[in-house]
């Protein structure tokens, strides 16, 4: 009996190869290797793989395993799927900083000339780009009037994140029409359209206009700009608004007071009161040197002041082009508003 029971351990059953530690350990790197390079180095038809993945499901007792082995199946097809495609952007990633003949500095300034639709195509196109196209100097000048409808409040945001302190420029809304504003102002440009006086003139009428396409901005599009002495208006020296009709008086001139170093500012179309927009310039942006502003209706602004006309020509001496179109203003406030602006020629 203790013979027995001290008998030598080969009267155990042999593990079936089922129970191959190596098969079992899927984990294993050398396991999954050898597997993958046997699954990739057949050559076997989509048929044969049809047959041969219909006999390992019937091979399961129960509905319940036939349907996990399904779910595995997809699983993992969906995995080498997503290997396949990760591992060819690779390879494309490096060809491509093999192919492009420029070094990422020089690349990053050739970006930096593109207007923002392009530059977003670019950053598109593949990883190597993508990392080029994300430098903020590649976003000192934003454009996005371009396809506006489809430009919201998370783009906007988005784009003046990238660029950061280096934002130099920004072009928001819908531009109606052929831009013959942007740039049109001679060195002095003071224009008062004639117009039919509207009686029940409001500014804070915002309807829509008919038949002209509305921009999806709201009045809070702006408020990145805004964030103390690091904040991207820091440094903004063009701010062009264009159709913005949820926009109004607070939310402009938040905005404008985090701008000191404004030069140009051209607002079309918004349902803001030139009396507040003269007072926020006046108060934050004494280095302005063009100012153009179409109101979004036409009519007499009797909210405007005297004081409010000298104190902007005061504190904006670099003035050289001032344009106001849609309004209607009394003789004594064009005369201060010219009177006082030496450089006007």
């Amino acid at each position: 009996m203790d013979t027995l029971l001290h008998s030598p351990s080969s009267m155990a059953k042999r593990p079936c190869p089922s129970q191959n530690p190596r098969i079992q350990n899927p984990n294993n790197p050398f396991d999954m290797d050898h597997l993958l390079e046997t699954l990739l180095a057949e050559s076997s038809s989509s048929f044969s793989v049809d047959l041969a993945f219909e006999r390992l499901l019937d091979s399961r007792p129960s509905d319940s395993d036939q349907t996990r082995l399904i779910d595995r199946a997809l699983d993992l097809g969906a995995l080498l799927l997503e290997a396949g495609k990760r591992s060819a952007r690779k390879r494309a990633s490096k060809h491509n900083s093999l192919a492009w003949a420029l070094p990422p500095d020089l690349t990053i300034k050739v970006f930096s000339m593109l207007d923002t639709q392009s530059l977003c195509h670019a950053a598109a196109t593949c990883s190597m780009f993508n990392k080029c196209a994300m430098d903020p100097s590649c976003y000192a000048n934003l454009d996005l009037t371009a396809n506006a409808a489809k430009v919201n409040n998370a783009v906007v945001s988005t784009m003046i994140h990238r660029a950061g302190k280096s934002l130099q420029s920004l072009k928001l809304g819908v531009v109606q029409g052929p831009n013959i504003l942007a740039g049109s102002c001679q060195p002095l440009v003071y224009t008062i359209r004639n117009s039919v006086e509207v009686s029940n003139f409001s500014w804070n009428d915002k309807r829509s206009r008919q038949g002209k396409e509305s921009s999806i901005l709201t009045r809070s599009c702006l408020s990145p700009l805004v964030g103390g002495s690091g904040a991207p208006g820091t440094l903004l020296r063009n701010l062009h608004l264009y159709n913005i009709e949820r926009m109004d008086n607070t939310s402009l001139c938040g905005a404008l007071s985090a701008c000191p170093s404004l030069l140009d500012l051209e607002i079309v179309g918004l349902h803001v009161e030139l009396r507040q927009t003269l007072m926020s310039v006046s108060a934050n942006c004494h280095l302005i040197e063009r100012l153009f502003f179409e109101s979004s209706k036409t009519g007499r602004d009797d909210s405007l002041k005297s004081p409010t006309c000298d104190a902007f020509v005061n504190n904006c001496p670099n003035l050289t082009a001032l344009a106001l179109r849609g309004f209607k203003l009394h003789d004594c406030k064009v005369r201060t508003l010219v009177k006082f602006t030496e450089n006007f020629v």
